[in-house]
């Protein structure tokens, strides 16, 4: 007993002409009952808008819906019509690569019980990797829809992680129909390559038509884009890719590798502590300064080490750069269900009570915690620490012992904050005036 003939037939026309269907697709038209065709601007279907039985649904879309339900009314059209008998979805390309039609007809087809076959046809990937004379598996290409990448632009400046793609593997760039969708797809690209970085637009592959242009990614915003157009973005050298965070974590192991840096490869989680509190107390001083240059800079210095301390630990067995990022993702998600899960904090001071009945939780599950009593971190210098500590637990002068020094310096710290002022800003004030006093005179 074979299986009853399916509801719908989705079938991939390919770029339009009859010569590049395959023959399941063009025996699947021929013997259609009713053919529903997504007609394409520069695709020729001209063999089927002249059939009687062709209904043409693109006619149908609705632009102004939101992104991924704008054919929503032409799926129902396509299903509603398989009521009456098994009908022809006919998708230009195949049916499968960037096709919404095929995903709500597929959704709308499933919640009817209805059934659904695809055919495969020549899609627009094929025929620009002929064009470019690439090959996609060994390159690695990726292959992305140039709609999906501009919507991220509408959360800018808030968009920083969304565009998953990586500088060094080629990326194939396809539906980029209009001017609306280059300007923030240009903004996207930006973000991890260089302005004068070159691109191959293709328009028409493999049709009679067929033309290509390079030009630089910053020309790409003032681009009016095509209907049967592409872009192809060659990959940058791998050290040439420093807008990605795993070319840092290359360069870094290459400098440990056996052949790599003799200072480098000395380096230990030890020897490399003051540097880190060292970037750390740079970064401030930017920060202080309100010189957003040099922070880039030193945050960058900052994230070496970071590199720098987790390959240590990799060599040593202990840990991965990877882990690293997964236990603060991991973490952070943890602390915020108010943004990524169904807890609500509108203000600061709810947020504050959702930390503290997290933290709670994670210490009763038997986590650890690595700061001194006072909850303080114990490297911390002791002027901060006594400061922190001092303003919620006050000295009583009574328990001191005089003859102490540190009780004596813990003392004088104590009424500074009691008389209301910074005992560290009082000592960054009088370290400034003594240097400043011991420099000698210009001649």
């Amino acid at each position: 007993m074979t299986d009853r003939r399916p509801d719908i037939t989705i079938v991939g026309l390919g770029p339009g002409p009859i010569g590049l269907r395959t023959v399941a697709a063009q025996q699947a038209l021929e013997d259609a009952r009713h053919i529903y065709l997504r007609n394409h601007p520069g695709a020729d279907f001209s063999d089927l808008l002249v059939r009687r039985n062709v209904t043409d649904v693109a006619t149908l879309r609705d632009p102004s819906a939101p992104a991924g339900r704008r054919w929503q009314a032409s799926a129902r059209a396509v299903v509603d019509g398989a009521g009456d008998g098994p009908v022809v979805l006919a998708i230009p390309g195949h049916p499968r690569f960037g096709e919404m039609l095929t995903v709500e007809t597929m959704r709308e087809a499933e919640a009817r019980g209805l059934r659904v076959e695809l055919l495969d046809g020549v899609s627009m990937i094929d025929l620009l990797c002929t064009a470019l004379d690439l090959d996609p598996v060994r390159e690695r290409v990726q292959l992305m829809d140039g709609r999906s990448i501009s919507f991220l632009q509408l959360e800018e400046p808030f968009d920083g992680g969304s565009f998953a793609a990586t500088p060094r593997l080629p990326m194939i760039i396809t539906h980029v129909y209009d001017n609306a969708i280059m300007l923030p797809l240009a903004e996207q690209l930006l973000r991890i390559l260089p302005r004068e970085h070159v691109l191959t637009l293709v328009s028409e592959a493999g049709l009679p038509g067929e033309s290509r242009e390079q030009l630089a990614l910053a020309e790409l915003a003032s681009h009016p884009g095509g209907p049967m157009l592409a872009i192809f973005v060659p990959p940058l050298p791998s050290l040439d890719a420093g807008r990605d965070s795993r070319t840092l974590q290359q360069i870094v192991a290459r400098l440990r590798a056996p052949d790599g840096c003799p200072w480098d490869r000395k380096q230990t989680n030890a020897t490399l502590r003051d540097a880190l509190v060292d970037e750390v107390y740079e970064a401030v001083d930017a920060i202080d300064a309100g010189d957003m240059d040099n922070l880039a800079e030193e945050l960058g210095d900052l994230f070496l080490l970071i590199a720098m301390h987790a390959q240590i630990a990799e060599e040593a067995g202990a840990f991965t750069l990877e882990d690293v990022y997964e236990g603060i993702s991991t973490k952070i998600v943890r602390r915020h269900p108010h943004v990524f899960g169904d807890d609500a904090a509108a203000h600061a001071e709810e947020v504050v009570g959702l930390w503290q009945r997290i933290k709670a939780e994670e210490r009763s599950n038997g986590k650890v915690s690595t700061k001194a009593v006072d909850g303080q971190p114990r490297s911390m210098p002791a002027l901060e620490r006594a400061g922190r500590v001092l303003r919620k637990m006050p000295l009583y002068t009574d328990d001191l012992d005089r003859d102490d020094p540190g009780d004596r310096l813990l003392a004088e710290i104590a009424g500074i904050i009691d008389a209301g002022e910074d005992p560290d800003a009082i000592l960054r004030a009088a370290l400034e005036r003594h240097v400043k006093s011991a420099e000698p005179p210009n001649p």
